[in-house]
């Protein structure tokens, strides 16, 4: 890591890169067209939960990140997987159990559209299908 020095109203600062400089002094190049430019995407997850069985949402699969979520039985704070997905130009994320160990053993890799449809509750394991999309067949 590298430290440049710089300054930013007569207030000297110290900037520690985990890039090289040729890799910094573009992304600051950069940086000076970023009031021409709009938001295209939020990415801060929001957490979509199906509830009933048959409904459904489509998304590309986007990979996988840690959540903490509150143990219903012990009311402690677990850490879990979730499945990632970009919808709708936003990220969104589900934590059933079923459907990230699915999309696991199916090896679905990024970038892949999929629906998923809530099934079924067994116990209290919510049960999944997941349908790969493509385009219609033409006749």
């Amino acid at each position: 890591m590298e430290n440049f020095p710089a300054s930013t109203n007569d207030n000297q600062v110290q900037v520690s890169l985990d890039t090289d400089i040729e890799t910094f002094t573009s992304l600051v190049e950069a940086s000076a067209t970023m009031t021409k430019m709009e938001p295209v995407i939020s990415l801060t997850a929001e957490y979509i939960s199906l509830e009933k069985p048959g409904e459904s949402f489509r998304g590309i699969f986007i990979g996988y990140q840690k959540i903490s979520k509150l143990n219903q039985g012990t009311g402690e704070m677990q850490d879990m997987e979730a499945a990632k997905f970009v919808m709708n130009r936003k990220v969104v994320i589900n934590s059933g159990v079923a459907l990230v160990t699915d999309l696991k053993r199916a090896n679905v890799q990024h970038g892949t559209p999929l629906e998923i449809v809530y099934k079924e509750k067994n116990g209290n394991t919510k049960v999944y299908s997941i349908n790969l999309l493509g385009e219609k067949a033409r006749k």
